[in-house]
């Protein structure tokens, strides 16, 4: 088994709940992946930097995690009177991400309780005054761990003092959770599962969820939290070793994973019909990705050449 180092801070403990018969808002990711040209005005939590640049203008802000750390930062942890001890967020796995990419984020957990959070860092602070009732929550996650319990992630958006929205998978729909509450089934390992539901439905006081939320002040700490329900996910089991001195922390083998959590996007956007148009009435020439002569893929035409792929094949299409 490979060894691995371990990262993290201290967070709080998740709660409890039973399994789920729904999937109203989580359907199967679609081949290839999200399709950025039926939405507009995304709001970036979290993306693979090659997908924000398939978004291309239609980003309205960027929040994305910052790679050099000095803005923001993913934690993940499952115990805190063990400094040196802490959980792996980058197990390995052989998955691709939902766009056939690299770029993700994996949690597994040691202990029975366990929660990765988006938080910022020195004076930098989230801004995510552009989010209105007319966006779509959109998280892309996978359940890569090995056999055992059903797993139970939770999701939650917003400042931790419960203003925004706290989810749970495989849960039924509106089923309440402590805090949080149920949006659907996603039970099989190994496969991107897309959550995908609309502000409007999270804010409806008759509805299933009856959420609060006012985003109009810029945020410091965690922005994001995922995590396992402590009752439904399988712990991995492992060996730690010494101290490495050039990290202060224990190396890790993992004998055998359990629970495990990957998650390659967390964004906002709102609908766009012209883009959905197009994907309906497409008979086959339907554009799948458009890229410019370097081979770097864009979100529309550019002036000149454009290397356009479609389902019956590439061909080259010329824009003044």
């Amino acid at each position: 088994m490979k060894k691995n180092y371990l990262f993290s801070v201290v967070l709080g403990a998740m709660m409890m709940a039973p399994a789920a018969t729904s999937a109203q808002y989580i359907k199967e990711a679609p081949a290839g992946g999200f399709n950025f040209s039926q939405g507009k005005d995304y709001v970036v939590i979290y993306a693979p930097e090659k997908q924000v640049e398939a978004m291309g203008s239609r980003v309205l802000s960027n929040q994305n995690l910052d790679p050099t750390m000095t803005n923001n930062y993913f934690s993940y942890w499952v115990a805190d009177w063990d400094k040196t001890l802490f959980t792996l967020y980058n197990c390995e796995d052989t998955q691709k991400n939902s766009w056939g990419g690299s770029e993700k984020l994996n949690m597994t957990p040691l202990f029975g309780w366990g929660s990765g959070q988006f938080t910022t860092k020195g004076s930098f602070k989230y801004d995510l005054s552009a989010i209105t009732d007319d966006h779509i929550l959109h998280i892309g996650f996978m359940n890569i761990g090995g056999e055992g319990k059903e797993a139970n992630f939770q999701f939650s958006l917003g400042p931790e003092d419960n203003n925004g929205f706290k989810l749970e998978v495989n849960k039924g729909v509106g089923t309440p959770i402590g805090n949080f509450v149920g949006v659907g089934t996603a039970t099989e390992r190994n496969k991107w599962y897309y959550l995908d539901i609309p502000l409007s439905v999270l804010i409806d006081e008759d509805g299933d969820f009856g959420f609060e939320y006012d985003f109009s002040e810029k945020i410091s700490g965690p922005i994001f939290t995922c995590g396992f329900d402590v009752d439904d996910a399988s712990l991995t089991e492992y060996t730690a070793g010494n101290v490495d001195p050039d990290t202060g922390m224990k190396t890790i083998t993992i004998k055998q994973i359990g629970s495990a959590l990957a998650i390659d996007h967390v964004f906002l956007y709102k609908v766009d019909p012209t883009g959905i148009q197009n994907t309906k009435t497409a008979t086959g020439n339907e554009v799948r990705a458009i890229y410019d002569l370097t081979g770097r893929q864009v979100n529309d035409y550019r002036p000149g050449v454009n290397i356009v792929k479609t389902a019956n094949g590439v061909k080259k299409v010329i824009r003044k």
